[in-house]
């Protein structure tokens, strides 16, 4: 089985019995066992949101037993939020230098689109792109009972505010982002 990986930039710095419970995959009472114990917390006394974790207690825990929940602590660094653009709105001018180099991209794609052709030119998954269909964001018609886009909603997408805010990015998402810098 291979080791679970945890970002700890989406940790809390202090977290309560239940999320140490999800962070380490164990249950309840194996969790009441290590605290105060193998790992120290603090105990309010209540029947409900009893314990408090720090995080620097729950990161030496899982340093010391790594193996016991095949869980592997990352390095403080943020690994999904690069954006294009630093999050500002983007210009008018860029957003038609974006355009004008996705349709030059997407030149060979079909003019029809399906979500599987969608997810394999922008890496996202099929939830992904059924997400931004029922948002709004891209537009779609129903042919025999699958969405289907044209490629020139695609492109306005793929150069649109919403597309560059995406959190966690793909791969393609992230080349893409790199060529564009260097395209400016």
């Amino acid at each position: 089985m291979k080791p679970e990986f945890i970002d700890l930039n989406s940790i809390p710095d202090i977290i309560s019995k239940d999320s140490f419970c999800k962070i380490c995959h164990m249950s309840k009472r194996t969790a009441t066992k290590y605290l105060g114990t193998a790992i120290p917390c603090s105990d309010n006394g209540k029947k409900s949101h009893r314990y408090s974790i720090t995080k620097a207690d729950l990161i030496s825990f899982l340093e010391r037993y790594p193996e016991r929940h095949n869980i592997t602590v990352l390095p403080p660094v943020c690994r999904y939020s690069k954006t294009a653009f630093n999050s500002l709105p983007l210009s008018e001018q860029v957003v038609a230098s974006m355009h004008e180099y996705y349709e030059q991209l997407l030149r060979s794609e079909k003019e029809i689109l399906r979500v599987i052709d969608i997810c394999r030119i922008t890496g996202y998954g099929k939830t992904a792109v059924n997400t931004w269909f029922n948002s709004g964001d891209l537009c779609y018609v129903v042919i025999r009972g699958a969405k289907h886009t044209a490629k020139e909603s695609l492109i306005d997408f793929l150069s649109s505010d919403g597309f560059d805010k995406i959190f966690r990015k793909s791969e393609w998402h992230l080349r893409q982002i790199e060529i564009l810098r260097h395209w400016f």
